[in-house]
């Protein structure tokens, strides 16, 4: 049984620092290019939903005296994941604006300013939004 638990206790270290090297990655290179903003949002999702089910397991196992009061190492280990994870969002949010971001923010505002000054037209919303979206991007 001490294997078991020598390996549980393994995979949930490994687990929990996943995140780890990409942000020594955006470290070394002050930059999170390429980093994609949904994929980092899946991890936070991800571990979110794995401390809440390993927290209510802890907290059923203690109630009812039912089920492995192990778990304990689990939620840590989800704790120390949430902690990469936002740790690389952080990273994001400093180094994230690249100039292909902010060029592509700038046709954004500029598509929107053109959608406001051109609601007064019988065309639906969407479609203003696509055309104006399409004239930035051909005028940049």
């Amino acid at each position: 049984m001490r294997s078991v638990d020598a390996l549980k206790h393994t995979s949930i270290v490994l687990e929990s620092c996943l995140a780890l090297p990409q942000a020594m990655r955006n470290y070394s290179n002050k930059t999170t290019e390429g980093l994609n903003v949904i994929m980092v949002g899946g991890w936070i999702l991800g571990d979110f939903m794995k401390l809440f089910y390993f927290t209510s397991q802890l907290l059923w196992s203690r109630v009812t005296g039912v089920g492995d009061a192990g778990n304990i190492v689990f939620v840590f280990g989800c704790i120390f994941a949430l902690a990469m994870d936002f740790l690389v969002c952080f990273q994001m949010a400093v180094w994230y604006p690249s100039r292909e971001t902010l060029e592509l923010k700038e046709g954004l505002v500029r598509s929107m300013q053109k959608l406001k000054a051109s609601h007064r037209s019988n065309e639906s919303l969407p479609c203003k939004f696509l055309r104006c979206m399409k004239e930035a991007r051909s005028s940049s």
